[in-house]
């Protein structure tokens, strides 16, 4: 459970950041080929990732990918969701290993045909930038595009067969097609830091677990009576969860952020599996859908922390469709506050088995938090080893993945310890962490009104590791080399300051 393989929510900060410098850039992209045939497959011997067997599935699918795309997030994203209308937007499938790209509903005529898919080499793609970025929404060939890098979905691919793997990247591009295209013209209030807290809140996390299990029932019960019981039921754990500690009121908006994004994927994978489905039918196979792809642990009582925003979030949502309730509403609100808001809540007494499953597992929980927490503070004590300070900016940081962050105070300032992998662009040498511990600190953005008109070097923050002196070179020109599996520095400028080695940008 500490090992959450999960793209966070700052990487869509960053990307979309990133997008919005990148929407003033109008260049002119021209395919090498026109149009996209389905059995169309790249030569085998352009295929260079690693691992290689990721790369053949994600190139065998593509092709797939790229028509079932189209039809839903493009031909039938008013059935997806009522108010979801990308005609006038194109978006960019990327494969830079296979050295594939299709741009689906092309919107510049004298490329090829109007709302056609057309193919190009990725190295014919002027913006590089691009090519290294997950996902973001940003200006293509003069156009809105929602750009994804299939290579970034190779983690939800290992060691799955074709039929898995496609599902999985499938839901991947809608999931974040979601948060980018839908959910970025209204956002729901209270975003707290999505860092653990050290101890974890044990009674929050027992409140969350008896909210999935009654949301469940709700979704398994077939009378709107015996719905509604349900789900006043996990409201009244909801206002328990609430009231238990300020951070949960200001995460509270993740369950609408993740949980439509949840509740979507899983209709769009359901209405390409059943596209004569009646809307009725539709609702069902995906409330089901999110069920069996709930991730739960310890004899299956237990919902896996950091899914909650996700499986509870869309559990919520599926009630609130089921009910009929105002599909705007539902988009902006957040879910168990607008099902409080229409239904009330009754006391529930809850579950022995989850209450003693929870506090068994919460209680050594907390025991690994520790030495999580405990290894970067003797760290920082320890003289034996030295800060370095990288800047990260709008645009220079191209990906970060999370395996945990816990909330951790440096020299007196809220920070958050990580476990990344991420590069960092510099402008005269690139920085890359593999699985590395650092601490990220984020730059104050008071005063900022409008993203879009941010300078692409202004620092979000920094990213703050700690070496082993003897393992940090100096050469006379007064630049920093680090070669370690976890990270790579080569030839960086840097400045003495604080009692750290601050990375600097010029």
């Amino acid at each position: 459970m500490l090992k959450t393989v999960r793209l966070m929510f700052m990487i869509l900060i960053i990307t979309i950041l990133t997008a919005c410098n990148n929407n003033s850039q109008e260049t002119t992209e021209k395919p090498e080929n026109k149009k996209v045939e389905d059995s169309q497959k790249t030569n085998e011997d352009s295929m260079d990732s690693n691992p290689i067997e990721n790369s053949k599935k994600i190139r065998e699918i593509t092709p797939e990918l790229v028509k079932d795309i189209k039809k839903i997030l493009i031909d039938d994203a008013s059935k997806l969701w009522p108010s979801f209308n990308n005609e006038d937007k194109q978006i960019l499938l990327l494969n830079p290993s296979n050295k594939m790209a299709y741009l689906i509903n092309n919107q510049k005529t004298d490329i090829g045909p109007k709302d056609e898919v057309i193919e190009y080499s990725t190295d014919s793609i002027k913006d590089t930038q691009l090519l290294v970025t997950p996902f973001q929404l940003t200006t293509f060939n003069g156009h809105p595009t929602y750009v994804f890098n299939l290579e970034f979905a190779s983690d939800f691919i290992s060691g799955t067969d074709e039929k898995a793997a496609y599902e999985n990247v499938f839901k991947f591009i809608v999931h974040e097609g979601i948060h980018i295209l839908l959910q970025s013209g209204g956002t729901v209030e209270g975003l707290g830091t999505r860092a653990e807290t050290y101890p974890e809140d044990i009674d929050s996390r027992y409140y969350r677990n008896e909210m999935y299990q009654y949301l469940k029932k709700a979704i398994e019960s077939k009378k709107k009576d015996e719905k509604i019981d349900q789900i006043q039921k996990a409201v009244y754990f909801y206002e328990l969860y609430l009231n238990s500690n300020k951070k949960n009121k200001d995460q509270d908006g993740y369950d609408n952020i993740e949980g439509m994004a949840t509740y979507l994927e899983s209709k769009a994978y359901q209405m390409l599996k059943h596209p004569d489905a009646s809307v009725k039918e539709l609702n069902e196979l995906t409330e089901q859908n999110i069920i069996d792809n709930s991730n739960q642990e310890q004899e299956e009582v237990l919902l896996m922390k950091n899914r909650e925003f996700y499986d509870i979030g869309a559990l919520a949502i599926a009630s609130a469709v089921d009910l009929n309730l105002n599909d705007k509403t539902i988009l902006t609100a957040s879910p168990l506050g607008l099902l409080k808001s229409e239904f009330g809540s009754k006391k529930a007494e809850g579950h022995q088995n989850i209450k003693k499953a929870n506090d068994d597992y919460y209680n050594s929980y907390n025991s690994k938090l520790k030495s999580y927490v405990d290894d970067i503070a003797s760290k920082q004590k320890d003289n034996q080893y030295a800060a370095v300070r990288i800047p990260v900016t709008i645009q220079n940081s191209s990906a970060m993945f999370e395996v945990m962050m816990v909330e951790y105070q440096y020299k007196g300032i809220p920070a958050e310890i990580q476990t990344t992998t991420r590069e960092i662009i510099l402008p005269d040498t690139r920085i890359k962490l593999n699985k590395m511990k650092s601490l990220f600190i984020e730059a104050s953005m008071e005063g900022l009104e409008d993203p879009t008109k941010m300078n692409p070097n202004t620092i979000m923050g920094y990213t703050i590791v700690f070496v082993p002196k003897k393992e940090i070179e100096f050469s006379k020109d007064k630049l920093l080399t680090i070669q370690r599996d976890d990270l790579l520095i080569f030839d960086a400028k840097y400045e003495e300051k604080d009692g750290e080695y601050q990375i600097l940008m010029k």
